[in-house]
């Protein structure tokens, strides 16, 4: 199992963001199919003006605040809290992501396989009353992705935000061919018999992902099929 803990860094136009990939502990291949992902910190002076995207697909979820989402596709989305938003860049889209006060949340980039890399654009926007709730001992599982919806991505992927109210274990299977998973958003857990605190990423390989913890906490779970393709990034282009 890896773990380590994702460092602060400015982005956009004054934003601040943890990183925990790419980085130099855990990038492409290791992280196939996913490519990058952030938890944002937007302050009202700042955002993410207009930038140009291509050749994957982004779920951006919002933890606290919102988003005021412009793209070039027409859509004039004002995303709030709970609100998840699954962005397929394709062939080639221009957005921007300005906050509505403040934004607290994730973006996930997910490589479009190269036979789709030029599929068109599009985005659609799930409200928090669409994203299913599941009760688990100790907390809540709320589904952002998996193969059977809400959003369903182009590779076979799972999403979920746990949140644990008190002490609590969960286990979920990373299948043969897979990655999986965990970053601590807020407390602490034992993944896998490690200790990881807010801010920091445990990855496992096929196998089992466990969370453990005995105070309240929250995390979010990833697992993704491999793909086996090769990747170039190129600025904000995936080729």
């Amino acid at each position: 199992m890896i773990r380590f803990t994702a460092p602060l860094r400015n982005e956009g136009d004054g934003a601040q963001v943890r990183r925990p990939f790419p980085s130099p502990y855990f990038h492409w291949p290791l992280s196939d199919p996913f490519l990058f992902l952030d938890e944002f910190f937007v302050d009202p002076n700042a955002g993410f003006p207009d930038h140009p995207h291509r050749g994957f697909e982004i779920i951006t979820y919002l933890l606290d605040g919102g988003f005021h989402h412009r793209d070039s596709l027409g859509n004039d989305i004002q995303a709030k809290e709970g609100t998840a938003m699954h962005f397929v860049t394709g062939s080639g889209v221009v957005h921007s992501e300005m906050p509505l006060g403040y934004a607290h949340g994730l973006q996930l980039w997910i490589n479009l396989p190269r036979a789709l890399k030029k599929i068109p654009p599009s985005l659609h926007v799930f409200s928090p009353e669409q994203l299913p709730v599941i009760p688990i001992a100790g907390g809540t599982i709320r589904r952002i992705a998996s193969p059977d919806g809400p959003i369903q991505l182009h590779t076979e992927v799972h999403y979920d935000d746990v949140t644990f109210a008190d002490s609590g274990t969960h286990q979920w299977t990373i299948p043969h061919d897979s990655v999986g998973m965990a970053y601590v958003l807020a407390g602490e857990f034992t993944i896998n018999g490690q200790l990881t605190r807010a801010g920091e990423l445990c990855a496992v390989e096929e196998g089992s992902l466990v969370l453990q913890t005995s105070q309240p906490g929250r995390a979010v779970v990833l697992c993704g099929k491999r793909q086996h393709e090769s990747v170039k990034f190129i600025g904000p282009f995936v080729d």
